[in-house]
């Protein structure tokens, strides 16, 4: 996560398309040689010319915070999509609008739906399984009796000792994407994004152990190390997944914002 960014350069004079491939670019030349670009690598993109985009591109940009700016070969800027990181501190002050706002507060019920349902079938792809729900606990049964064969310790155990990291960086991560203390204070019994964060995050952990990526337990120093071991080494992932979610959530309520000022 420390590595820097970099804009990246797409002109029509070699490029041909540009396609989504796991959490990277695909950018395909005339030549039909195939480029790949970590979007988590990417400061801004700059496309010269015109070149083919997947609509999936584009909003992988959007969910990582990268712009997307589309020039005339004369260098005249014809289009744009903005990065969703260009007023961080709107999103809290969206949020405590949420609180009182039926239409927020659907907006964000909406956000947090659509994140679960993202996980379930990512969960279910692990497995080459549909899972029968669209939110977490619909399906927590089934996905905890797959981690509970991953583990070397209780599910419980693995859940509760991972409470402690999470919510520690989930703190970290709202405090550089702009927020004020006062997010760790819930705006209503529905609309609390820590508590929602650290539920994210948990069920990612889930994923991460679904795919291999379980913790090896060290006898010397016990379960709690080794279970906050595991989260630090997955910690890029975390935070990139935080900050998508972010990113997302933002997204559903910049009308609220368009509202306020009318």
């Amino acid at each position: 996560m420390n590595e820097a960014r970099q804009a990246l350069y797409v002109d029509s004079l070699q490029a041909d398309r540009v396609s989504l491939e796991a959490v990277a670019l695909r950018v395909e030349t005339h030549h039909h040689t195939t480029s790949f670009f970590p979007l988590r690598r990417i400061a801004r993109v700059v496309v010269t010319g015109k070149v083919q985009w997947e609509m999936d591109a584009l909003f992988a940009c959007l969910d990582y915070g990268v712009a997307v700016s589309f020039r005339e070969r004369d260098g005249r800027l014809i289009g744009h999509c903005l990065s969703e990181q260009t007023n961080q501190t709107a999103l809290e002050q969206l949020l405590m609008a949420c609180a009182d706002d039926p239409v927020g507060d659907a907006l964000y019920q909406q956000w947090r739906c659509q994140e679960e349902f993202q996980w379930v079938q990512r969960a279910g792809r692990t497995r080459q399984f549909v899972l029968p729900g669209r939110l977490a606990y619909q399906v927590l049964g089934q996905v905890e009796r797959w981690v509970q064969a991953q583990l070397p310790c209780r599910f419980a155990q693995f859940k509760a000792q991972l409470q402690a990291p999470i919510a520690s960086h989930v703190t970290e991560v709202l405090a550089v994407y702009g927020f004020s203390d006062n997010i760790h204070v819930p705006n209503s019994s529905r609309v609390a994004l820590v508590r929602d964060l650290i539920h994210l995050l948990l069920l990612e952990a889930y994923w991460l152990v679904l795919r291999g990526q379980r913790p090896v337990l060290v006898a010397q120093r016990g379960l709690r190390y080794s279970v906050v071991s595991f989260y630090e080494e997955h910690q890029a992932h975390f935070e990139e997944r935080a900050r998508i979610a972010l990113n997302r959530l933002w997204r559903q309520l910049k009308c609220l914002e368009v509202d306020a000022h009318d």
